[in-house]
């Protein structure tokens, strides 16, 4: 994306307009991260009696309420063609009748208003653990955390607890290529052009080293490229900027390796908007490529 007032640049990169340069580093979430404890298991929950599975993203509940584990999606949103999109929401399907059945069950209803569809976010614990867990473990799920309603769940804890260990039970199943990971169309793509440009409208996860970090006054935009017209950036809007640790946090990133998740749109090149935190992971050196 093209150079911005107050854009840093990553080190040994050219620099074509002057350079803010942040001091504080950014926490960061990653595959690295140890799963923790807390925050998705916190209360108040709630028993429930009975529950079905409507479809791969809707469980009704025994009095007729609609919800949606929030923080989760199908790892169909990652396949590229009906048929294997189609065959991941079958198996996660029966995955979750299988979770629904183990007794007790026990749901938390987040905050916030129902989507479209009618349906609650909400967190789901069975007599063995959250399904949440279960599903991203089996590499069935990927993790979403817009879908948490208005960036619930520690958006402004800089820990992310609840999303750093659903993160990182993620980050297993990808790298062992449990359930949907092993299938060849469902990828980490590079965050260039090139390997995005079909894939506008669709959810991404993709990751590449920080050329720049720009800062407006409503909008900071983390770019992949020197080209404005075509590379990918990832665009943050300035009411969003505290749940990243600040302008200085954001501008630390020029030069690490990071990875993104979101849907991806076309914005002059590919653009991914972030809103939570947990939607950008900063990454070791060595962090392996998908």
């Amino acid at each position: 994306m093209i150079c911005r007032t107050g854009t840093t640049v990553a080190p040994g990169i050219a620099r074509p307009c002057a350079a803010v340069i942040g001091s504080v580093a950014i926490w960061a979430f990653g595959a690295a991260a140890s799963a923790a404890t807390g925050a998705c298991d916190d209360g108040p929950w709630a028993a429930i009696e009975t529950a079905a599975v409507s479809n791969a993203r809707t469980i009704v509940l025994g009095d007729g309420r609609p919800v949606r584990l929030a923080g989760v999606e199908s790892l169909a949103a990652l396949a590229r063609d009906a048929k294997t999109a189609n065959a991941m929401d079958a198996r996660l399907a029966g995955r979750l009748a299988q979770l629904l059945a183990a007794k007790p069950l026990r749901i938390r209803i987040l905050p916030g208003k129902p989507d479209r569809h009618g349906r609650h976010p909400a967190l789901v614990m069975a007599k063995d653990g959250l399904l949440h867990e279960h599903l991203l473990s089996a590499g069935l799920a990927v993790f979403m955390p817009e879908s948490f309603a208005g960036g619930s769940l520690a958006s402004d804890d800089p820990g992310g607890t609840c999303a750093r260990r659903l993160l990182a039970i993620e980050a297993a199943a990808r790298l062992a290529r449990r359930g949907g990971w092993s299938e060849p169309g469902i990828i980490v793509a590079a965050a260039q052009p090139d390997a995005l440009s079909t894939q506008f409208g669709h959810f991404v996860i993709f990751q590449g080293i920080v050329r720049s970090v720009g800062t407006r006054h409503d909008r900071t935009y983390i770019d992949f490229g020197s080209e404005w017209r075509s590379d990918v950036t990832v665009e943050i809007a300035a009411n969003r900027r505290r749940h990243f640790g600040g302008e200085a946090a954001l501008e630390a990133l020029a030069g690490r390796l990071v990875r993104v998740r979101g849907f991806l749109q076309e914005k002059a090149g590919p653009m991914v908007p972030v809103r939570h935190p947990a939607q950008i992971e900063v990454l070791s050196g060595a962090e392996p490529r998908q």
